[in-house]
């Protein structure tokens, strides 16, 4: 996000957002899957949108979340990719053993949509979760 937040609103957005969803979806990325998750990043306003909620992101507003997640008796799901390179699931792993109630579903070979990568094996998780 860094290097949008001097003002490169278009094409760069736009190359960026394709290059990283064709690695996300790799084994199932076809042309037009890629074009319809990059398609609205071809919106100016949205990559003005975009940039900005990237620019103004601040881990405290996530930090403040942390005393009531603590608290909570509700259960939480988290369903990760094991290969996702965004957020590695060492934060999954950290979350589900800070958080009560909290059950981790790694899913092998998925990255950062694992609903896209393994969609069978997500399905499964939430399914189990709110099974009654």
């Amino acid at each position: 996000m860094a290097r949008f937040r001097d003002g490169d609103t278009g094409s760069g957005v736009h190359a960026s957002r394709r290059q990283t969803i064709t690695r996300v979806l790799a084994g199932v990325a076809t042309e037009s899957l890629i074009a319809e998750y990059v398609d609205p990043w071809t919106d100016e306003r949205v990559c003005r949108s975009w940039t900005a909620l990237g620019g103004a992101a601040d881990n405290r507003y996530t930090l403040d979340l942390v005393p009531a997640l603590r608290r909570s008796t509700t259960p939480k799901l988290l369903v990760w990719g094991e290969d996702d390179l965004h957020e590695t699931v060492e934060y999954a792993e950290r979350f589900a053993a800070e958080m009560p109630r909290t059950t981790l579903v790694r899913i092998p070979h998925a990255d950062h949509i694992p609903t896209e990568n393994a969609p069978d094996r997500t399905g499964r998780a939430l399914a189990g979760f709110f099974a009654p």
